[in-house]
């Protein structure tokens, strides 16, 4: 149904978009704290009683039908007016499919309308809070109310920038759906949407229900929510076409401090060069901020076909020193299963996690990294940052970089291969390390290689052994360092042969820039010792 997927991708576009922590940890840099701002309180502003007519009049509100709303009643007491018994046309506005309404397709027929604070500002009309209740969409086509529905508890917007409120009084009056405001101009204390239920049953495609609890966004101002928040998501669908169901829930993710500036894609906000260079600076000044305070998502599940996922939980937090700069972001650890059940897709999977001696994969991971903005290094703390899969294996990585800065600038273009060239150009290593730690996968991997190809297990390990063993011979003539392959090859074959722990690191004796690497055209010139390269398997 139309007017139901885009009527779910309004409300997902207009989403999208105090507790003290400070880790008892000594790899957390000094003065860093790990917090969460407060989330600003408001009340609903004052109107101006005296012009609250005028107010309506210039959004079409003062007769019904004058503009794209009916109503059945008005009350207008001081700066607050009620409606009842609403219907907003949106399916009248005008436009070629591009351009045309979010609701194109459907009208909204609603319980109630209230608007505070009415008042004129500046000559434009303006209200302090608008509130709609019990919102239904109504489908001008008759087929297609047959095939669905979709509902709205309430939906609220408290103290709009006058743009904001400019945009609200268009959709009312206007013959073409305006564009919603952008970058500073698209701000307001708060705003929710409540108790969304839409649910589809098309005969010859889609079936099932699309529900949220509460969407709600608070403080909005210069491109920065103080909070971002979903609660109650529910998706249940079967397609048809396909034959497949989807189930979907998520109790709960939540945002606080999200820089929206940052979050928007780069490619659509940063069309004009002033635009760019704004960013550029922005990012510069802050090459670690990952555009939020606080990340939490909780209760997350996910049925498709037959191949479940569930996530519990997830936290991510950054940390900010006395200038307020962002210097170390943390993702808590956290777990992430994956089960198969009945269904098309389940099925298929479950047969390949079969030949790798799985029923679930367990995976779990954590992540820290700390930034020096003095000396501009990006540290991935040691023991802190890895991925793990359970009766599989463990990944490690540790690592030391200057260059984020320039990075962070690069990143701003809207050319992937000059981003890559000014990463590789901007990169500065200065130690790395990297750890395979091994509990099964690897006779997992044998086995199921094995099974497939109809040879002995140990016998395709005695083959890649050779193959690595031979490997210092093959390259002898290119160059590199024959004792920085003898080792590596060493570490290699140890542990094909008996899985430990496979560590490889770089501890350059001077900073060893990317670009170096990637332009090499003699490779003589890193030698084991200038890269302070080790492999080995313990």
């Amino acid at each position: 149904m139309k007017y139901l997927l885009t009527g779910v991708a309004a409300i997902t576009m207009l989403t999208a978009c105090g507790q003290k922590d400070k880790p008892d940890d000594a790899t957390v840099p000094s003065g860093v704290v790990f917090s969460e701002s407060k989330v600003p309180s408001y009340s609903v502003q004052k109107g101006d009683a005296g012009s609250a007519a005028a107010a309506l009049a210039a959004m079409s509100l003062e007769t019904s039908g004058s503009g794209n709303v009916t109503w059945d009643k008005r009350d207008l007491n001081g700066d607050k007016a009620v409606f009842t018994g609403v219907t907003i046309v949106t399916s009248a506005y005008e436009g070629d499919d591009e351009d045309a309404s979010e609701l194109d397709g459907a009208d909204l027929s609603i319980a109630t309308l209230e608007l505070d604070g009415l008042g004129m500002m500046d000559g434009e009309p303006n209200f302090s809070r608008i509130l709609l209740s019990d919102i239904t969409f109504v489908p001008t086509d008759p087929e297609e109310a047959e095939t669905g529905s979709g509902k709205i508890g309430t939906i609220e917007l408290v103290n709009p920038s006058p743009e904001t409120a400019g945009w609200v009084a268009d959709l009312f009056a206007d013959d073409e759906a305006p564009d919603l405001p952008e970058g500073d101009a698209l701000a307001f204390d708060h705003w929710a949407v409540k108790d969304v239920d839409f649910r589809v049953d098309d005969p010859n495609g889609d079936r099932g229900t699309f529900t949220i609890g509460n969407i709600e966004v608070t403080g909005l101002k210069e491109q920065a929510a103080a909070l971002m928040k979903l609660d109650g998501l529910t998706f249940d669908m079967y397609d048809e076409v396909e034959d497949t169901k989807m189930k979907l829930n998520l109790a709960s993710i939540e945002m606080r401090g999200a820089d929206l500036g940052l979050l928007t894609d780069a490619s659509e906000d940063a069309a004009d060069p002033e635009d760019v260079s704004q960013m550029m600076n922005l990012a510069g000044q802050d090459p670690a901020n990952p555009g939020y305070e606080s990340l939490s998502l909780n209760g997350f599940d996910m049925d498709l076909a037959g191949v479940k996922i569930d996530m519990p939980k997830l936290v991510s937090a950054v940390g900010r020193d006395k200038k307020n700069s962002v210097v170390a972001v943390k993702t808590e650890p956290f777990k992430v299963s994956l089960t198969t059940d009945e269904g098309k897709y389940g099925e298929q999977l479950a047969g390949q996690l079969a030949m790798l001696g799985y029923e679930t994969l367990e995976l779990s991971g954590a992540g820290y990294q700390t930034y020096d903005e003095a000396s501009d290094l990006t540290t991935y703390v040691k023991g802190e940052n890895f991925w793990e899969l359970k009766d599989g294996f463990r990944i490690d990585f540790g690592a030391q970089f200057a260059g984020a800065k320039a990075m962070a600038e690069a990143d701003a273009s809207n050319d992937p291969g000059a981003v890559l060239d000014d990463t590789l150009s901007n990169m500065i290593i200065h130690n790395m390390e990297l750890s395979l730690d091994d509990d099964g996968f690897m006779d997992r991997a044998f086995n199921a290689y094995a099974a497939q190809s109809g040879q002995d297990p140990q016998e395709i390990r005695n083959q890649l052994t050779g193959l690595l063993a031979m490997a210092p011979l093959m390259a002898a003539g290119s160059g590199i360092d024959a004792a920085l392959l003898n080792e590596a090859s060493t570490a290699l074959s140890s542990f094909v042969t008996n899985p430990k722990t496979l560590t490889i690191k770089l501890a350059p004796a001077e900073p060893l820039a990317m670009s170096t690497l990637a332009d090499m055209e003699d490779p003589s010139a890193l030698t084991k010792e200038k890269l302070g390269f080790s492999a080995a398997n313990e």
